[in-house]
């Protein structure tokens, strides 16, 4: 069950059920922005400020913008993994929150800085990130840190090395969310997609900087371009790639809707 401690800190635990698994009965990447959601969502519920009760009182709602992810290992189906989660002072005009996970054995399982705004739905702009903050309470620097500046991601806005075949991902109406809007664990699971099964069979995500664009819904036209500044990356150790997600506008243009870079290791 979830909890807060004096300190502002939330606890709680997940189970890394065989849907959440891939064919190595490791826990699938998405499962891991999962846990991001669900810490966020548990901790803002217990805070007083979780989606339903924002939009119902204030017509607000929390936005993820940006999430960095080290992957330091997967873990195994029915294996639990101890998360531990809290909000950092703001950070120019996001509220950041750190996710961390652990085995039972106290083994680091992953670590996410998160980026967060709160939209004013009628307004349709953001809130003050200490707006925001003031509903939970920050952990001491001394007793929880970690620098929520977690630099500029590193998408060119032109790639000329190699490029995997598009992929276009169709939506489906469990891909949506409460507000209609495609949900942002979505966006990772096309990104893996768009990857050749031989490659998913040998390689793993090690690393995942992603930033929310735009919001999408069901019937928009998207594509997944995955691109490598190496020339062979697929056959690499540790091959990086970059990816963006576009949707195609009424004119033909595609529009960013999604970016990320994945550092891969070997299975």
């Amino acid at each position: 069950m979830f909890r807060i401690d004096e300190n502002g800190i939330g606890y709680d635990e997940m189970e890394v059920r065989s849907s959440d698994t891939d064919r190595f009965f490791k826990a699938r990447i998405p499962f891991f922005f999962t846990m991001l959601q669900e810490a966020a969502a548990k901790h803002s519920s217990q805070s007083h400020c979780a989606i339903p009760e924002f939009v119902a009182n204030e017509n607000k709602t929390w936005v993820i913008v940006r999430a960095k992810m080290t992957i330091d290992r997967l873990p195994d189906w029915m294996e639990t993994v101890s998360i531990e989660t809290w909000p950092e002072e703001p950070y120019r005009m996001f509220a950041p929150r750190i996710v961390t996970g652990r085995t039972e054995k106290g083994e680091s399982v992953f670590t996410t800085v998160s980026h967060w705004v709160v939209i004013d739905i009628g307004r349709h702009r953001p809130i003050r990130p200490n707006e925001a903050l003031q509903y939970f309470t920050i952990p001491s620097r001394e007793l929880r840190y970690i620098d929520p500046d977690i630099g500029k991601l590193r998408i060119a806005d032109d790639f000329s090395g190699y490029r995997l075949p598009d992929f276009h991902p169709q939506t489906y109406y469990y891909d949506t969310d409460t507000n209609g809007h495609i949900n942002n664990v979505s966006y990772i699971n096309w990104t893996c997609d768009a990857f050749p099964f031989t490659f998913l069979d040998s390689h793993r995500i090690h690393t995942i900087d992603c930033h929310w664009i735009k919001q999408t819904f069901d019937g928009d036209d998207l594509v997944v371009e995955t691109y490598s500044e190496s020339e062979d990356p697929l056959s690499e150790d540790q091959p990086v790639f970059f990816t963006r997600i576009a949707k195609r506008m009424e004119d033909g243009t595609l529009s960013p809707v999604f970016e990320a870079e994945t550092g891969w290791v070997r299975r």
